[in-house]
This record gives structure tokens, C-alpha cells and sequence, in this order.
């Protein structure tokens, strides 16, 4: 028998809860997931009366309670059409709206050293949001400058990647792993092209590509005595990354401001983790019968390009409800993986030209050699069309 997940719908507090119709999950659902970003579900009910009190509860900041973790509802649109009406849900995970609730008004001034425990905690500290934090592996020290005034959602966004870190959610605590301790993690599965995944598609994407940018920093206060209306910042230049520049071409971005920054050193760490200056690079593909474990590092082999990679799994997007309906999921998209594979697809490109184009040129020997007289019994034509096909 099959075990789907459980999945009921409530209010806001918690005093009413009622189960969605499963045939419109098996149809319409999709949980989504992305490391250091987000953690979502999307479906769609069509209304009934067996399901009034359920539909009913369909509505923003409802609370969904999926396979063990609580999801809030963020957008529902309601759509009639033939005499039927849909609505449609987007609902995120819950830790994300109570790490928007848990804000840090304190500032630690100047350009201070943090592990990432110490800047969490601080963070954390005295949150009326009942937001925890754990920590897994050695995480490398980094400088901020004027750490605080801040929610602690913006803080993961800003100082995640400075930290090397990786994190995963659980209600309402958050689980950082550092990335030492995700490498030397043992492989656990080995997923085989054309046996456990398929499709497996490689795509850079330039559409977000940012190589130039200016820098503002905190403003000066100018003071009451002054004529000049132009802005002046303590930190104020332009910060490009030449490499990217070099390959992909001048890329300008809006401006990057933020007050916090009255040091140009601190300011361009910020940019070069801030700004993308390399092409998004996705190595994506369907899985059959794969058990998905968030951060999870696999070892992916294609047989038919001789190649093989350890790579982390870093999304994924898949419907439990609906057993036909195959997950894709991404994997980690470091350069070297990337690379490794583009490789491997040109030589397994150039080998299937380099093998036809044998075979053409041996095809056109032997129709040379007839037409030049070279009689040719039906033996030996069955020898050296046999010869043709074995050539690889």
C-alpha cells in the first residue's frame, strides 16, 4: 500500500484543521526546494462540497502542515471558469516568516571578527519567535562591519556564503553545515544514468550577470550647513571583477548600497559575495525512485560519457502525492562539476562525428574501388559491409 504524506490545512491559531482532497494533490502539487534560499509548496483545489470546510480555510497566513513541517500560506488566488472555481497556493515554509519576525536592533560598530556561532547568536538573541540555531562542522571566521539592525532573514542572506555554509530547516530551528563537513560526508547513493535518473541537462543562464557595479557605503552627515545637495558616502567606488569582464564581457548592475559599510575592504568582500559575476550554472535531471535528502552529497555516473562526479544535491521539485510523477532535482553547480561535464558531453560529441566520419571515409573507399573496376563478388561485399558496421 502506498504512504503518502500527510498534509492538512488550519488557521492562523491552530483551532481548526481539515484535510485537502487528494486528487487534486496527486494532479497539482509541488514542493520545491533550494539550499540557502527556499523551501515551498504550490498546489491547486478545485471547489466541492465534500471539502467545504477544508477550501474554506484556503486563505494568506493559514497555516499548511506537510510531512512534518509547517508552511504558510503567502499568495491564494481564486479563479472561476466553466462553472468551477480554483484556488491556487503558493505557501513557504514557516521559518522563513519568523526569521523576518526575529530582527536585531543592537549593532556591534566597527569591523569585528565572527564564527559563525558567535554572529547567529547574536542575532538570535532574546527572539520572541522561539527561532533556534545548531551548529554541524568548522566554519571559517569572516569580518562584518556594524553587525546588527537587521532582520536575521536578511542576515542569512547577506553572510550564508561568506561563512561557507550550507543550512537546512526544521520548524523552527535552523541547521548549519559547514562545507568541510558536507564533503567528507561517506556517499551514500550513487545515482546511474538510465537506471536511476534520466534526462540529465547542463544550462548556464547569463540573464542575472552583474561584473561592474558602484559601491555606496554610509552617508556622510553633511550637516545643516551646507549647499551641496549631492550625496557623499565614507565608502564610495567602483568595484569590477576583471576575470568575468575578461570572458563574459562589461556586465554594469545597479549600484550596491548599504549603510552599514564605512570600510572599502569590508565593502568589496560584501560585493564579491553579493554580485553575480559568473553565468548560473544548473545540472538538473529526473529521478526514478530516488530517496531525497536535502544537502545530501551523491555520486553521479554516465556510463556512456566515461564520466563520474560527487556532487552535492542542492534542489529539487517533486509531487509524493502522484507516483508516476518523477522528481527533478538539481545538483551542486561548482565550476569544477560544471566543467567536468561539458568535457565529457564535447568528447562524447566529438567521438560520435570522429566514428561517422570514419565510416563515411572507408564507405567512400570501397565505392572508389568500384569504380574503378575493381570487381567485387557478393562474398565480398557481405565481408566489407560487416567490416563498415563493426567499426567503432
Amino acid at each position: 500500500m502506498i504512504q503518502y504524506p500527510k498534509l492538512t490545512i488550519s488557521d492562523r491559531l491552530n483551532q481548526q484543521r481539515e484535510r485537502l482532497p487528494l486528487v487534486d494533490l496527486q494532479e497539482t502539487f509541488k514542493e520545491s526546494w533550494t539550499v540557502n534560499e527556499r523551501w515551498q509548496m504550490t498546489f491547486a483545489i478545485t471547489d466541492s462540497l465534500a471539502y467545504e470546510h477544508a477550501i474554506q480555510l484556503l486563505d494568506v497566513q493559514n497555516v499548511i502542515q506537510y510531512d512534518g513541517q509547517s508552511y504558510v500560506i503567502t499568495q491564494c488566488t481564486k479563479t472561476v471558469s466553466g462553472g468551477l472555481s480554483v484556488y491556487e497556493v503558493t505557501a513557504s515554509h514557516l521559518f522563513y516568516r519568523l526569521a523576518n519576525n526575529v530582527r536585531q536592533n543592537n549593532v556591534k560598530t566597527g569591523t569585528l571578527t565572527y564564527g559563525l556561532a558567535d554572529a547567529v547568536n547574536f542575532m538570535l538573541a532574546n527572539n520572541d519567535q522561539g527561532v533556534t540555531a545548531k551548529f554541524v562542522g568548522d566554519f571559517p571566521k569572516i569580518q562584518i562591519e556594524n553587525l546588527g539592525n537587521s532582520s536575521f532573514n536578511k542576515f542569512l542572506q547577506d553572510y550564508t556564503g561568506k561563512f561557507d555554509a550550507s543550512y537546512v530547516l526544521d520548524n523552527q530551528q535552523i541547521i548549519f553545515y559547514s562545507a568541510t563537513y558536507l564533503k567528507q560526508q561517506p556517499v551514500i547513493d550513487t545515482l546511474f544514468y538510465q537506471h536511476d535518473v534520466e534526462d540529465v541537462k547542463l544550462s548556464l543562464d547569463t540573464t542575472s550577470l552583474v561584473n561592474e557595479v558602484r559601491c555606496l557605503g554610509k552617508p556622510i552627515d553633511k550637516g545643516s550647513g551646507t549647499n551641496d545637495s549631492q550625496t557623499k558616502y565614507q565608502v564610495d567606488f567602483t568595484y569590477r571583477d576583471n576575470a568575468s569582464i575578461q570572458k563574459w564581457g562589461l556586465q554594469r548592475g545597479d549600484s550596491l548600497s548599504d549603510e552599514r559599510f564605512t570600510d572599502q575592504g569590508s565593502m568589496t568582500e560584501y560585493a564579491q559575495q553579493t554580485v553575480q559575476a559568473q553565468p548560473i550554472a544548473t545540472l538538473t535531471t529526473t529521478a526514478w525512485n530516488v530517496i531525497i535528502r536535502q544537502c545530501e552529497t551523491v555520486k553521479l555516473v554516465m556510463p556512456n560519457l566515461d564520466w563520474q562526479t560527487t556532487v552535492a544535491l542542492n534542489g529539487y521539485e517533486r509531487n509524493p502525492f502522484n507516483q508516476f510523477s518523477l522528481p527533478t532535482i538539481t545538483f551542486d553547480n561548482a565550476s569544477l562539476a560544471v566543467n567536468d561535464i561539458n568535457v565529457a558531453m564535447f568528447k562524447h560529441i566529438t567521438n560520435a562525428h570522429n566514428h561517422v566520419g570514419k565510416t563515411i571515409t572507408q564507405l567512400m573507399a570501397a565505392l572508389g574501388d568500384l569504380q574503378n573496376g575493381d570487381l567485387i563478388t557478393d562474398e565480398d561485399t557481405i565481408d566489407k559491409l560487416n567490416e563498415l558496421g563493426g567499426i567503432s
